[in-house]
């Protein structure tokens, strides 16, 4: 059976993937195109200092996955809590095709979801017989204090606060995680607001556009923010299929 790993640019799914990798196996980032920069320089030391391959994929192999997948719906929704299509779309769905064209309909599914986030192990099934998830992290007890001790010790490491993993303003981040996120790095509201404002009046988090959360960060409604303590509203499994 052929092992994939969901690869999400992140300390966790990297950790899992030197650990568990053999020769033959398959890396992949399904890049929605709105990562932290960080992000990329990470991927990109991951595969200087370990020698493993990580194949990067896009919607379509769009240069700009969001607004593309936007244009595909004729600008008439956007994703949000009840709808997360940009989840089945930009990452579930592309990886399928991506693995289908290179001769792969049936494989494990490796997802770096630790023994401290057993909510996301049990709601990770597969929904397809042919794709088998697999938690090794989790089957192994493996939790975040360990993987923060194994990067402390490292010659490279992703260098941004935890809340900032994944799509930079992702709408699972919730509200308050959002305006401490733009008090600092304001310039990350800019591909948002685009997107609401080509499909008004629709907004990603519900009674709230992003460049409300702009304004609001402005205000200091947060002073002092250690943006390393900020966790996400909600618990995402955007590497699930």
């Amino acid at each position: 059976m052929v092992n994939i790993f969901n690869f999400s640019g992140g300390k966790t799914s990297a950790y899992m993937t030197i650990k568990y990798y053999k020769s033959g196996d398959h890396v992949i980032f399904c890049d929605t195109g709105r990562e932290h920069p960080a992000t990329y320089k990470f991927i990109d030391d991951f595969e200087k200092y370990e020698g493993i391959k990580v194949t990067r994929i896009k919607y379509y192999n769009e240069a700009n996955p969001f607004p593309s997948l936007l244009k595909r719906k004729n600008y008439k929704t956007l994703p949000n809590m009840m709808k997360r299509f940009c989840t089945i779309e930009l990452k579930i769905k592309t990886c399928k095709r991506y693995l289908k064209s290179i001769g792969i309909q049936e494989f494990n599914n490796f997802i770096g979801f630790r023994y401290d986030e057993g909510k996301r192990v049990s709601g990770g099934m597969s929904y397809y017989k042919k794709v088998h998830n697999i938690f090794p992290l989790f089957n192994d007890k493996i939790t975040n204090a360990e993987i923060i001790s194994f990067w402390q010790k490292q010659r490279y490491s992703l260098e941004i606060p935890h809340i900032l993993g994944n799509c930079t303003l992702c709408f699972m981040k919730g509200k308050n995680a959002i305006i401490n996120i733009l008090s600092m790095y304001p310039e990350l509201a800019k591909p948002w607001i685009e997107d609401e404002n080509s499909c008004k009046p629709y907004t990603y988090i519900n009674g709230f556009s992003i460049e409300r959360l702009l304004n609001l960060s402005k205000m200091n409604l947060f002073s002092e923010v250690d943006l390393n303590k900020v966790n996400p509203a909600f618990s995402c499994s955007c590497s699930t299929t």
